[in-house]
């Protein structure tokens, strides 16, 4: 498996900031330098120089991610808070974890350090990082918390700057090991998809046909995206599908004519994937067909100009516009596209403001839905990822619209 990080675009903006190393301390920037999904506060120091070697603190309640669960590339793990696992009777045989365990905790308690910013001014001294200006992650690390003053204090000659947005400079272009993981959670997405709509009749309710999708996508080994726990996957039938991002199952029942919409998608070790289908029951009506086609042929134009240096704001408005022509005319949308990663959306954003040229590696999630109370809500998203002479499908489900039974 390989890394996460983009290394070599890490540094690239390293050297075009200035910077000697980045901290990383959001936990999707601490996961995505380090391959490891933390619990706790956690951070990571990358060194510009790949001679210097990287870092992690990690609180020592939390070691188990580390040893076991998602591993580190980075081996140097300080740990720091307190807690207690007991290995004074810990005899071989032991598995690797185990005594990766025994190590993590036999360190901390030979510190019992309980501060990680004092950690991190050590370790900024051992690699010799003291001087210069150093990126720190103001996502998790604001400028007015107690860490940048002691950095200042202890460090005099090193500048600690903000470096949130450089980290999202960096991620913008996916390294190789990101895009397999998004492209399995879109694999696993469409799967469910389409087993539930092998599954539908008339009269099946949202909880039912969100049951059939959600047991798919947890037999492939993917897990369900929630937020915060509340909500359930984005499903909606009929009139529900003019909520956006409707995503709460109800006992509606499915009834001849009916709009089924999918959009979101669950993750696949730690990478959500973002797409939009669009199904009926029984024959479309006309409006719903004429409708759909016109969304499909603004996203198809999105997909074919999607190249390396094309503006993101010349794809809107020329998508935009050709939605309306195709005969939905009272079309009006704030964006027609987003980056995709880690966190979900990344810059840049397909939008009427955004001057931001595409580049090779970058991952789009292009969609034209549309938005009708008392109607419905049809959509279509497809996630692609750029290469030196187009845009590559990440998605593989058919795009038309799909007729329960056939294809339309």
């Amino acid at each position: 498996m390989e890394m996460l990080l983009n290394r070599g675009r890490a540094e690239e903006k390293m050297r075009k900031h200035d910077l000697g190393a980045l901290i990383a301390s959001s936990p999707a920037n601490v996961f995505y330098t380090s391959d490891l999904c933390p619990f706790g506060r956690c951070f990571a120091l990358l060194p510009r120089d790949r001679n210097v070697e990287p870092a992690l603190i990690v609180p020592i309640s939390a070691p188990t991610p580390v040893v076991l669960m998602s591993p580190p590339w980075i081996s140097d793990v300080r740990y720091y808070g307190e807690f207690y696992v007991m290995t004074r009777w810990a005899k071989e045989p032991l598995t690797d974890a185990e005594r990766k365990l025994v190590r993590a905790q036999e360190a901390w308690e030979k510190t019992k350090q309980t501060d990680p910013t004092l950690i991190l001014i050590k370790l900024l001294k051992e690699r010799g990082i003291t001087k210069g200006r150093i990126g720190v992650d103001e996502s998790n690390l604001p400028p007015e918390s107690p860490p940048w003053k002691e950095i200042k204090t202890n460090l005099p000659s090193l500048e600690p700057v903000a470096a949130q947005q450089i980290f999202r400079e960096i991620r913008m272009v996916k390294s190789a090991e990101e895009i397999k993981r998004i492209q399995e959670a879109l694999r696993i997405t469409e799967k469910a998809w389409q087993t539930a709509l092998e599954q539908t009749r008339e009269g099946i309710t949202e909880e039912e046909f969100s049951d059939a999708y959600q047991h798919t996508i947890i037999s492939e080994g993917g897990s369900i995206v929630s937020m915060m726990g509340m909500y359930g996957p984005p499903i909606g039938f009929g009139p529900r599908t003019a909520f956006p991002d409707i995503a709460f199952p109800s006992d509606y029942r499915l009834k001849k004519g009916d709009l089924i919409r999918l959009d979101g998608g669950c993750s696949y070790m730690g990478y959500p994937c973002d797409m939009g289908r669009s199904a009926v029951l029984g024959e479309p009506s006309e409006r719903l067909r004429k409708y759909y086609d016109a969304l499909l042929a603004g996203e198809q134009l999105a997909i074919e100009m999607a190249k390396v240096g094309v503006k993101a704001s010349d794809i809107f408005n020329a998508v935009a516009s050709m939605v309306r022509k195709r005969g939905l005319e009272h079309y009006v949308r704030h964006h027609t596209g987003h980056g995709w990663g880690i966190e979900g959306y990344d810059p840049p954003l397909i939008g009427p403001r955004d001057d931001t040229a595409l580049e090779e590696g970058m991952t789009f999630c292009f969609e034209t839905p549309y938005y009708e109370v008392g109607w419905g809500g049809p959509m279509i998203e497809d996630v692609v990822v750029i290469t030196k002479s187009e845009a590559r499908f990440l998605t593989k489900f058919d795009r038309k619209l799909y007729v329960i039974g056939k294809w339309s």
